[in-house]
């Protein structure tokens, strides 16, 4: 029998002052057994959390395993690799340089980046990184560069593909350094600023980029043909999927990006801001910085069209849209993340002041997290 739990955080309901009532709570949990249980059994997932915040308020949901040999169920605390869902922090933590006048998404990468004055890079811009529209940088950073002189050495002997701004590829290697160069002026690590400025002003205190050895009993395995995984370092992990999280942080952080009005640091409120604004178009799908969005009421099959790899990996035709249009309430904000083991979904509407976290110790298609997703908000969005 799969184990499982069900808890209703009881805070204050952002709109109405009201408290959840067990009506609520088993409404929730009904809509959410019926797509996730039968989700798991297709997937084969050891694990899952989900949160669910419904006007405001989060609620979780946890089954199964974090680790199938030592017994241990999913709970609240357990963290989730992220993979690439850290984006996400990414592009609000870049948003927050922004706020805070330190960089412009229009300067020069060699402005941050001196050594990258060749000819391949005039005309390519933080925001062409942010972006993906660099102009064909790969998926992954080679496995043969291990450390700051081969990364360098790397980036000044590639070679685009395309003009900048022409072509969206999704690429590690893009975003990944422009959370490098975004935090330079800073004189902070990417961590050391990630900490300081998103994880301990919205109260994360259970998300990391490296988990520390008091919180390792909390880290799951992910599971990858059976074997326990988890993932590898590699150069700018952290700036592309590093982050590891549990359910709570999770719902706290999309409560964050959904109603970034309640968000006390002002230059963070604004950053959030700035990774929602729509800064390209790609057919259906807006590009802000880590966070992808759709115009909502939209159709299941956009969603779940869009986030099939044959697509979302694709070199696919970007329109710049300058001025970027601003942060839209009337938007299905969301981003898909996979490490070796692991498989997340974040997905929010903030004009109806709903949202779900999906967390799994398995990576499985992204598609069938993003209907699962659809599912569950929209029986809710009707309300």
């Amino acid at each position: 029998m799969m184990h499982k739990t069900l808890s209703c955080a009881l805070l204050l309901v952002a709109s109405g002052s009201t408290f959840a009532t067990p009506q609520t709570e088993k409404k929730l949990s009904g809509i959410v057994d019926n797509v996730v249980i039968p989700l798991m059994k297709e997937q084969a997932i050891p694990g899952m959390a989900v949160a669910v915040i419904y006007q405001g308020q989060p609620y979780y949901f946890t089954w199964g395993m974090a680790d199938v040999a030592g017994k241990q169920p999913v709970t609240q605390q357990t963290l989730f690799e992220l993979g690439s869902v850290s984006k996400t922090f990414t592009g609000v933590l870049g948003g927050d340089a922004i706020a805070r006048g330190e960089i412009k998404l229009s300067d020069p990468v060699s402005k941050y980046w001196p050594a990258l004055s060749g000819k391949q890079w005039e005309g390519i811009s933080l925001l062409n990184l942010a972006t993906y529209t660099a102009g064909g940088l790969p998926l992954q950073v080679p496995d043969n560069i291990t450390d700051e002189t081969s990364l360098q050495n790397y980036y000044e002997t590639w070679q685009p593909q395309w003009a900048p701004g022409t072509k969206r590829f999704y690429s590690n290697a893009s975003i990944g350094m422009f959370g490098k160069l975004a935090v330079k002026p800073s004189g902070m690590s990417f961590e050391q600023a990630m900490n300081k400025r998103v994880f301990q002003p919205l109260n994360l205190t259970h998300t990391w980029i490296h988990v520390p050895e008091r919180e390792e009993k909390h880290y799951a395995w992910g599971y990858r043909d059976g074997k326990a995984v988890h993932v590898s370092p590699g150069m700018l992990d952290a700036e592309a999927y590093g982050v590891k999280s549990s359910i709570k942080d999770m719902a706290s952080w999309v409560r964050a990006n959904m109603t970034p009005s309640e968000v006390k640091d002002a230059s963070l409120q604004k950053g959030i801001l700035l990774a929602q604004s729509r800064y390209l178009q790609v057919g259906d799908m807006y590009q802000g910085l880590g966070w992808e969005m759709l115009n909502w009421p939209m159709k299941a099959t956009i969603a779940v069209g869009g986030s099939d790899n044959k697509v979302a990996l694709a070199p696919l035709s970007a329109v710049e849209i300058n001025p970027p249009a601003p942060a839209l309430n009337s938007s299905w904000v969301h981003k898909t993340g996979s490490t070796g083991g692991f498989g997340s979904y974040v997905a929010f509407i903030p004009e109806k002041n709903l949202g779900i976290v999906m967390l799994a110790n398995k990576s499985y298609p992204n598609p069938a997290r993003v209907e699962a997703a659809y599912r569950i908000l929209e029986a809710l969005s009707v309300e």
